[in-house]
């Protein structure tokens, strides 16, 4: 017998389809208690702030502007990083639309600022407005072939 439990991850197989599900159930709503995050007033669609280009421009152009707010305190900081660790896994099992905004949430949460608070807001909203991600994983005829270098930088 397959299992339907696997580290937190339900597992829910269809044979027929030759498919499998992978979700986490009230692993967000869980977190987003344990934050005591709100239900967002508006649904938010977007994981985090989209910077569009400028076209035209001469020179180079900024993937997101310069962040110049106020550092949060060492209470605030650590809500941070548990916000970033806490997702994380959950970004990495079931849901990929979370992971840039989580990756430029996690590369500030040492020295956290206004714009980060605001960003990890904006992600729980996301979050809250879609709590139940699925990811799906369907058998194919592809065969994968690895080399590897198993003493790879071990040279002295």
């Amino acid at each position: 017998m397959i299992g339907s439990l696997y580290c937190g991850i339900k597992l829910t197989w269809d044979y027929a389809k030759r498919t499998v599900d992978l979700s986490m159930p009230n692993y967000v709503a869980t977190a987003l208690e344990r934050f005591q995050h709100p239900k967002p007033t508006r649904p938010q669609h977007a994981p985090s702030r989209y910077t569009p280009p400028s076209f035209g421009q001469k020179g180079p152009q900024m993937a997101t502007p310069i962040d110049n707010s106020a550092p949060l305190s060492d209470a605030e900081r650590l809500r941070i990083q548990q916000i970033a660790g806490t997702f994380l896994f959950y970004a990495r099992c079931v849901d990929p639309t979370i992971r840039v905004a989580l990756s430029s949430i996690a590369e500030t949460q040492s020295k956290p600022t206004q714009a980060t608070a605001k960003a990890a807001h904006m992600l729980l909203d996301y979050l809250a407005t879609h709590p139940d991600a699925i990811i799906r994983y369907k058998a194919s005829d592809m065969i994968l072939h690895i080399h590897s270098d198993a003493s790879y930088q071990s040279e002295p």
